[in-house]
């Protein structure tokens, strides 16, 4: 490879390198604008209020199995289970 060839490549794999860390600064700003704008207020509001958005907390039950009756259905509703 002659010393040309070589430069350039060096100069492709700089200007990718430094894409890529523009790349992610931009990212993380904008995501902070986004978590500070838009989640953090309603993650405050939620808390203030009591709202949970996810039921997480562990329930004191011996099995997580629910019962299942099994009865006699006409024919037509096994067709349409949905």
């Amino acid at each position: 490879m002659s010393n040309i060839q070589i430069f350039f490549k060096g100069v492709k794999r700089g200007f990718g390198d430094f894409s890529h860390l523009i790349n992610n600064i931009i990212n993380f700003f904008l995501l902070l604008i986004v978590y500070i704008v838009g989640i953090g207020p309603v993650s405050a509001i939620s808390k203030l209020f009591g709202k949970h958005f996810l039921d997480i907390k562990r329930q004191n039950k011996a099995s997580n199995w629910h019962e299942h009756k099994v009865t006699k259905q006409p024919i037509e509703k096994y067709y349409r289970t949905f």
